[in-house]
C-alpha cells in the first residue's frame, strides 16, 4: 500500500482533500488537508473551535474571504460532515434534525 506522503508528494498541487480510514487498531479516522498555490491561499490555517468545528481561517490579518476561509468539518451528535464552504454547518444541522 502506498503511504499518504508518497501519494500526495507525487503531485505539485494536491489541493484539498478528505481522508477517511481505519487505523491499525480498528479506530476510524477522518482528516482534512489543504494546500495553496497563491500567497493568499497559503496564508491559511486549520483551527478547531470549542464547538467541534474545523475551520479554514486566515493565518494573518486578512479579511474573511468565503472562497478561502470556510468551515471544513463539523462534528455533530451523530455525524461528521466534511466540505469546503458555508454549507457544512447547514448540512450538519439538517442531519441532526433528521432531515436530508
Amino acid at each position: 500500500m502506498d503511504s499518504l506522503p508518497d501519494v500526495l508528494g507525487a503531485h505539485e498541487y494536491p489541493g484539498r482533500g478528505v481522508l477517511w480510514c481505519t487505523t491499525g487498531d480498528g479506530t476510524s479516522l477522518g482528516a482534512y488537508f489543504l494546500t495553496g498555490r497563491s500567497p493568499a491561499s497559503q496564508a491559511r490555517t486549520l483551527r478547531r473551535t470549542a464547538e467541534d468545528t474545523l475551520v479554514v481561517a486566515a493565518s494573518d490579518t486578512r479579511e474573511h474571504d468565503h472562497l478561502r476561509h470556510y468551515v471544513a468539518a463539523r462534528q455533530s451528535r451523530q455525524w461528521l460532515v466534511f466540505g469546503n464552504g458555508e454549507q457544512v454547518s447547514t448540512v450538519a444541522d439538517r442531519l441532526d434534525a433528521g432531515r436530508r
